[in-house]
C-alpha cells in the first residue's frame, strides 16, 4: 500500500487551483482587450469607409464630378477629426476610372491622399491641409464639369468640324500630293539612286575617284572665276554709266557734239553715237522742252517729249519727237545692247540731232 504521506496535501491543491484561476483571468483579459479597442472609434470613420466601399467600378464625367464634390464636402465637415481624416484617407481608391465617349481615363488619387496624410501635424497644419484638399477636389470637379459642358456644346459631326478647321487660311497649303509632286519625288529618288551607284562604283576605282574630284574642283573654280569676271565687267559698266550721267549735266550740247566728232575721228563710233544722244538731250533741256533729271531713262525722256508734243501739237515739236525716237532706238542698240556701230550709224545720229534742233556747223 502507498503511504498516506505521499498524496498531495490540501494546501498544494489550493495553490494549483489559484494558479489556474489567475492564468484563466489573464487569458480572458488579453482576449477581451482588442474587442474593447475596436469598439472605441466614433461612428464617422466607419460611415466614411462604408461610403468609400460603395464606389462604382467606373464613373462618367458627371458622376466623377459629383464624387469630387462629395469628397470635398466630407473633408470640410471633418472639423479636423484625425480619426475621420485617417479613415477617409485609407478609404480612397488608388485611382478613379472614368469612361467618356472618346476614351477611357484613369485619375490617380495619390495627390489627395498626400494632402490628407497629416497624422503628426498640429491643429493649424491639419486645418491648412484640409483646406488644400477641399480646394483640390473643388478644382477637379470644376474642370470635369467644364470638359462635360464643352463636349455637349460642341456636338455635331467631328469630321465636319475637322473639315471646317482645315478650310482655314493657315491650313491652305496642307493638301495631299498631286501628280506633279509624285513625279518630282520619283525624279528625286531616281537621281539619288544614280548618285549612290556612281559613288559606289567610284569607291571601287581610286584613280577614277581622284579624277572626278579634280574635275569637280576645276569646275567650281572656273565657275567662281566666271562670276568674278562678270561682276567686275558689270561694275565697270555701271561706273562708266554713272560717270557719263555726272558729265551729262556738266557739258553743253556743243561740247557733246565736239566729243562725238573726236570719237568718230579715232574710229570709236560707239562712243560717238553715245555722245550725240547726250547732245540731243542737253539741247532739249536747254530750250526747256524737258527738265533736268539725272535719274531718268532714255524711254522716260522720250515719254516726256511725246507728252509735250501731244499738248502743243506744233510741227516742230512733232519733228523733235520723231528724231528723238530714232536717236533713242539707235543709242539703246549701240550703247546698252553693246551692238556694233560704224560711220553710217554716226551720220544717222548726227542727222537726228539736227532734227532735235542742234545747229551743226
Amino acid at each position: 500500500m502507498t503511504p498516506i504521506r505521499n498524496r498531495p496535501s490540501v494546501f498544494a491543491r489550493f495553490c494549483c487551483l489559484m494558479t489556474l484561476a489567475v492564468f484563466a483571468f489573464l487569458s480572458m483579459l488579453i482576449a477581451t482587450r482588442p474587442v474593447r479597442a475596436q469598439s472605441a472609434p466614433v461612428a464617422q470613420p466607419a460611415a466614411a469607409a462604408a461610403a468609400a466601399a460603395a464606389q462604382p467600378a467606373a464613373y462618367d464625367t458627371v458622376g466623377f464630378a459629383a464624387e469630387m464634390r462629395r469628397l470635398g464636402t466630407a473633408i470640410e465637415k471633418s472639423s479636423g477629426n484625425a480619426n475621420y481624416i485617417e479613415a477617409l484617407q485609407k478609404a480612397l481608391p488608388p485611382s478613379w476610372k472614368i469612361d467618356t465617349a472618346e476614351a477611357h481615363y484613369e485619375f490617380s488619387g495619390e495627390p489627395l491622399r498626400e494632402l490628407l496624410d497629416c497624422n503628426q501635424c498640429d491643429a493649424v497644419a491639419r486645418k491648412l491641409r484640409i483646406a488644400q484638399a477641399t480646394s483640390w477636389t473643388d478644382s477637379i470637379a470644376l474642370q470635369v464639369a467644364g470638359y462635360t459642358a464643352k463636349g455637349s456644346s460642341d456636338g455635331g459631326d467631328p469630321r465636319a468640324t475637322l473639315e471646317q478647321i482645315l478650310k482655314r487660311r493657315e491650313f491652305a497649303a496642307v493638301r495631299p500630293p498631286n501628280q506633279w509632286d509624285q513625279l518630282r519625288e520619283r525624279i528625286n529618288a531616281w537621281i539619288m539612286r544614280m548618285l549612290n551607284r556612281l559613288f559606289e562604283n567610284i569607291g571601287r576605282h581610286p584613280l577614277g575617284a581622284k579624277l572626278l574630284f579634280w574635275l569637280i574642283l576645276f569646275g567650281v573654280v572656273g565657275w567662281l572665276a566666271m562670276m568674278l569676271v562678270r561682276f567686275w565687267l558689270g561694275r565697270a559698266r555701271l561706273d562708266g554709266l554713272r560717270s557719263v550721267g555726272d558729265v551729262a549735266f556738266a557739258r553743253s550740247w556743243q561740247e557733246w557734239i565736239r566729243a562725238a566728232r573726236e570719237a568718230a575721228a579715232r574710229g570709236d563710233f560707239r562712243e560717238a553715237v553715245h555722245s550725240v544722244y547726250w547732245a540731243g538731250i542737253a539741247h532739249l533741256e536747254h530750250d526747256g522742252t524737258i527738265s533736268r533729271d539725272r535719274t531718268r531713262t532714255p524711254r522716260e525722256h522720250l515719254q516726256l517729249v511725246a507728252e509735250a508734243t501731244a499738248a502743243a501739237g506744233a510741227l516742230q515739236i512733232v519733228r523733235r519727237r520723231d528724231s528723238l525716237a530714232a536717236l533713242t532706238a539707235l543709242f539703246e542698240r549701240v550703247w546698252y545692247g553693246r551692238g556694233h556701230a560704224d560711220a553710217r550709224d554716226f551720220e544717222n545720229s548726227m542727222k537726228q540731232a539736227e532734227g532735235l534742233g542742234c545747229d551743226l556747223p
